[in-house]
């Protein structure tokens, strides 16, 4: 009886654990692309709230007049992201619900 109960608390463990995200196919990959002379930082979250498992916030910089190339994929299957790139100069750019399954890059222009 007992080796019985501890075989359920066992398997009851595993179901509730979290499962690693599937790859869907979809490339999450995109430019960030600064056309200004300042350099920017931008920071991103997930529009779509899927049982995030991982940090939602992905963030970097970008010199003035470049790109980076950022990969989006949080592990947790959303596409859609509130982008955000803040200047050195104080100007500010947003995008809501950046398509990062269907965008290859995200050009910032204040």
């Amino acid at each position: 009886m007992r080796q019985t109960l501890a075989i359920l608390a066992l398997l009851a463990g595993c179901t509730a654990a979290p499962t690693p995200s599937l790859p869907d196919g979809k490339n999450r990959v995109v430019d960030v692309v600064n056309t200004a002379g300042t350099p920017l930082h931008f920071t991103a979250r997930a529009s779509e709230q899927r049982g995030l498992r991982r940090p939602d916030l992905i963030e970097g910089d970008v010199r003035a007049n470049y790109y980076l190339t950022v990969n989006f994929d949080n592990g947790s299957g959303a596409c859609l992201f509130d982008l955000r790139a803040d200047y050195t100069s104080g100007e500010a750019v947003e995008a809501k619900r950046f398509d990062t399954c269907a965008e290859v890059s995200w050009v910032v222009a204040p």
